[in-house]
C-alpha cells in the first residue's frame, strides 16, 4: 500500500490552495509539522486517515485504501465567522477539484464521499475560532 501516495494527493492540492492565499496561510499536516503551542495566529491542519486498506481487487497493479480527510480551519476569535469560511470555501473548493479529477493510468485516483460541515466551535481557553470539516474518501493507486 503507497500511503505516501494518497497523503500527497490530497495534501499537496491543499498545501498550493492555502500558500496561494494574500496572505499565505500555513498548513499542518500529520506528523511533519505542528502549530505553536497556543498560537494565535490563524492556519490549517490537515489528518488524512486510514481504515480499509487491504481490499482485494482482480489485479495486483491497484492499491486501494479507504478512510476520512479532517480539516480545520483556525482563525481569530472574537471577529465573526467570515474569514473561518473563508478558509472553509479554499478547502471546500480543492476537495471538489479532487473529485472532479481524471482517472490516469498511473498516480492516485481519489473520489470523496459527502462534505461534513462545516461545524464551529469556539472554545474559551483558545484564542482561535475553529472551523471543521471532513469528508470519507477512496483511493485508488494505480502502477
Amino acid at each position: 500500500m503507497n500511503y505516501q501516495a494518497i497523503r500527497a494527493a490530497v495534501e499537496n492540492p491543499l498545501l498550493a490552495a492555502f500558500g496561494a492565499l494574500s496572505p499565505a496561510v500555513p498548513v499542518y499536516f500529520d506528523n511533519i509539522t505542528a502549530a505553536p503551542a497556543n498560537s494565535t495566529t490563524e492556519h490549517v491542519k490537515v489528518n488524512v486517515t486510514f481504515g480499509i486498506t487491504n481490499e482485494p481487487s482482480l489485479t495486483t497493479s491497484f492499491d486501494y485504501a479507504r478512510g476520512a480527510v479532517v480539516i480545520r480551519i483556525f482563525t481569530e476569535k472574537g471577529r465573526g465567522p467570515a474569514r473561518n469560511q473563508t478558509l472553509i470555501t479554499t478547502a471546500v473548493n480543492v476537495l471538489e477539484t479532487l473529485n472532479n479529477s481524471t482517472k490516469n493510468n498511473t498516480g492516485v485516483f481519489f473520489r470523496l464521499g459527502e462534505i461534513t460541515g462545516p461545524t464551529f466551535s469556539a472554545v474559551e481557553d483558545s484564542p482561535l475560532f475553529v472551523g471543521r470539516i471532513e469528508a470519507p474518501y477512496r483511493a485508488t493507486v494505480i502502477s
